[in-house]
């Protein structure tokens, strides 16, 4: 399936070695989860360098925005006021992801995707209204897009299976003034008994909201127990329609054991 995008979330230090190896296993995409937090600008330096040294060897970057310690933060200074956190937590975010991917962009470092996971806000255990989450989703997509206007922007949910949650989802994102993005990445564990619901979740998405469709199977470090194979996740992605079917994030431990051809 040598025509989808092939992300390679590494689980350990990041080497120019481990950027060839994961290359020779059809890698074209290195993918990096970056924890925001205030003043990660001034700290930046391996950020940075990996960056840099991911783009030296031909290779594209996803930095995936984790923005839970950064939200943490701010609500452990304002509490529960909701109005008082949003506005907070809106600054914060555009201020440090600016600076970070403007010092990134200045040394040619710049990533050529960017992820936010829409799920964050649940999970910290914050009750926003939709309107407000908009809002702080706005303000982390306007900041990379001011640094790296050239940076696809990928919305990453769990609801991977369940197509009525998503496409509510995103329908509310975008009624709610939410900015354009690119990609939906959709997280998943391989299952024979759910591979048929992601597969109709992928094909209602790509059409109703005319996106690419990635699938995140990086949480799963060993696929050799699922009921499905890695060349299974790949060809329900190839028959998305209108072929937006963009590509796979997978671990590096999963290639490790995996036979696969660039």
């Amino acid at each position: 399936m040598s025509g989808l995008c092939r992300m390679v979330s590494v689980s350990d230090v990041l080497t120019k070695d481990k950027i060839n190896v994961l290359k020779t296993k059809g890698t074209d995409t290195i993918f990096t989860k970056v924890e925001i937090s205030d003043g990660i600008y001034d700290r930046a330096d391996a950020i940075v360098a990996a960056g840099s040294d991911v783009h030296s060897l031909g290779v594209k970057w996803c930095v995936s925005l984790g923005l839970a310690a950064l939200y943490q933060g701010v609500m452990a200074e304002v509490g529960t006021d909701n109005r008082m956190f949003v506005r907070k937590a809106e600054r914060a975010g555009f201020e440090n992801i600016h600076k970070l991917f403007t010092k990134m962009a200045g040394v040619g470092a710049a990533p050529d995707f960017v992820e936010i996971e829409v799920d964050v806000y649940s999970e910290i255990g914050l009750t926003l209204s939709f309107e407000e989450q908009t809002r702080m989703l706005n303000a982390c997509i306007n900041a990379a897009k001011a640094a790296s206007p050239e940076a696809k922007v990928i919305l990453a949910t769990k609801d991977s299976t369940d197509n009525e949650k998503a496409k509510k989802w995103y329908n509310r994102f975008q009624v709610s003034g939410g900015k354009p993005f690119d990609i939906i990445s959709l997280k998943y564990t391989p299952d024979a008994e759910t591979l048929y619901d992601l597969s109709c979740n992928m094909s209602d998405l790509s059409r109703r909201f005319d996106k690419d469709i990635m699938v995140d199977i990086s949480g799963m470090a060993d696929i050799s127990s699922a009921s499905i194979g890695l060349e299974d996740v790949d060809s329900a992605i190839n028959i998305v329609p209108l072929d937006k079917g963009f590509g796979t994030v997978y671990s590096d431990l999963v290639l490790d054991k995996a036979v696969m051809v660039a």
